[in-house]
């Protein structure tokens, strides 16, 4: 194990200079030219200019420590910034930490910083702004979602004003992707001692936010004091809510929306072709489960939900909910590639209605029950998903009630616990421990939002956590996938491909696997 840390710390002093905005190949660019030369290539590129950008869906708040909403890391990526970000091809890479070495008993990790960082109020980064930020994780009190993701941090120490020691109770893989993860910002110090940022903005990216109408539009400008030339070209964005994804797209085909990542993948085929847009589709690090709450019965009794399991089609109900742009699966989404378990090697994954009639019989429910299922009102493919997925269930005995709420109401219930059977859509891990541990590890290490309280899975989860070895950690996780599919405290159902589009004069977007707009912070207006 040591042999590796050494190796790999090397590795990251040697590679750190070469991280920037590079480009990433869509499963399908069927209307873009861009990979060939053509006249539009030889218009002249320069810095600058405004993109509108449009979304249906709106965020509860800015605060990149407190709102866990994916809505919420999909903005903010373009105003904050952590020690580290993993790149669009999923590689770590230096963002505010210029370089790091980590000790050969993967315990320690030492960070140079930048001495060329700025906060949007002027203040230069120092490292009493990163020990601060990072703490904010080691305090039960602040109540962050992250926290899950620095479990394993013993302390953090100031070495000198641009070097920061993390120091770990035990080695811990995955800790380069949890500094520029979800929750990986770095904010002045003192932040959070008389106030909090969920209507403001105060990090170290390279647009700066000037104004939010919440559930109308945001506007970002271009932050002149940005250490890096190598992002942010755009002197401005607006972020545009529009009512729904036909709206969206309307604005889309009539120019009034320079680009948007669509989230009902059925309007794909509707503008694949449009030769007057550029439309990419890319696989996407996200998923969609139906998650359990599995401390309410009838729902905490494992044979219940295995039969759930084995009554739903999961192919019908993506082709309902993408129109099959997306791909089903058991355990991991397929963009993990190497690390998951095909569904075809996953227990329970073939429906089989006798069966699950079997189960329930065996758990005393032979006659069925109601089982209420939440959806979220401005996500377009829960609703015709829960008519599959109920459709399917009613052959089973079972009869699904739907309710629909918005996405502040789910976030509540969901922090504090209070969930229902509920459908979910999340992406941005870059890791297996960063998809697992914060939502199936139990409480306090973990969150477990969904009740499981599970041994044998935290302890799974413990073990990988400190485990180094590829191969190790490998067929860890390849037991607790197994573990998901015969406990079955969560469905996954399928992971969505990301649909880019975009007006011509738009250059240089670079679509990011976890679906967040880093794509804006390199992307041009062809002038």
């Amino acid at each position: 194990m040591k042999s590796w840390f050494k190796k790999l710390s090397v590795l990251f002093l040697v590679v750190m200079v070469f991280a920037g905005c590079s480009s990433n190949k869509p499963v399908e660019n069927v209307s873009s030219n861009s990979s060939e030369p053509s006249g539009e290539a030889e218009t002249p590129t320069t810095n600058g200019g405004e993109i509108i950008f449009g979304t249906v869906t709106e965020t509860p708040s800015l605060d990149p420590f407190l709102e866990a909403a994916d809505e919420r890391s999909r903005r903010t990526v373009l105003m904050y910034e952590g020690l580290t970000w993993v790149d669009e091809k999923m590689q770590v890479q230096p963002r505010l930490a210029g370089k790091w070495e980590i000790s050969e008993d993967g315990k320690v990790y030492t960070f140079t910083l930048r001495d060329d960082v700025y906060f949007h109020n002027g203040a230069k980064m120092t490292a009493e702004d990163v020990k601060y930020s990072y703490e904010l994780f080691l305090d039960e009190s602040f109540g962050t979602g992250g926290a899950g993701d620095f479990t394993a941090v013993d302390s953090i120490e100031i070495v000198d004003d641009t070097t920061v020691k993390f120091t770990l109770k035990t080695p811990y893989a995955s800790l380069l992707a949890a500094l520029g993860g979800r929750y990986g910002a770095v904010v002045p110090k003192g932040t959070y001692d008389n106030g909090d940022l969920k209507n403001e903005a105060v990090g170290t990216g390279p647009f700066k936010l000037v104004k939010w109408t919440p559930n109308n539009s945001m506007v970002l400008e271009k932050f002149d004091q940005y250490w890096s030339d190598e992002r942010g070209f755009l002197d401005k964005i607006t972020i545009q809510i529009v009512p729904d994804e036909n709206s969206l797209l309307a604005g889309i085909r009539s120019g009034q929306i320079d680009a948007a990542l669509l989230t009902d993948s059925k309007f794909y085929t509707m503008i694949k072709d449009n030769p007057k847009l550029n439309v990419e589709r890319h696989p996407a690090l996200r998923w969609t489960t139906l998650d359990f709450a599995n401390n309410v019965e009838p729902f905490n009794d494992p044979r219940v939900r295995q039969a759930i399991l084995k009554g739903i089609d999961k192919e019908e109900v993506m082709i309902a909910a993408t129109d099959g742009v997306g791909s089903v699966i058991g355990a991991m989404p397929p963009a993990f590639s190497d690390w998951v378990v095909p569904v075809s090697g996953l227990e329970n994954q073939t429906r089989d209605v006798e069966g699950a009639k079997k189960l329930l019989a065996e758990a005393g429910y032979a006659d069925g029950f109601n089982m209420p299922l939440r959806i979220i009102s401005s996500f377009a493919w829960m609703r015709p998903a829960a008519e599959v997925i109920a459709s399917n269930l009613s052959e089973i005995g079972i009869t699904v009630d739907i309710e629909t709420v918005d996405l502040g109401v789910w976030i509540k219930d969901w922090s504090n616990y209070n969930s229902p059977n509920t459908f979910n859509e999340w992406g941005g891990f870059t890791d297996p421990d960063l998809l697992y541990y914060r939502h199936f590890r139990a409480k306090p290490e973990g969150g477990d939002w969904r009740r499981w309280n599970n041994e044998e899975g935290s302890k799974l989860l413990d073990q990988a956590r400190v485990e180094t070895q590829q191969e190790a950690r490998q067929e860890i996780y390849n037991s607790f996938q197994h573990l998901m599919a015969t406990e079955v405290p969560s469905i996954p159902l399928f992971s969505p491909d990301s649909i880019v589009v975009s007006q011509k004069h738009v250059i240089d977007y670079i679509h990011h696997p976890s679906g967040w707009w880093y794509g804006l912070t390199c992307a041009k207006v062809q002038k």
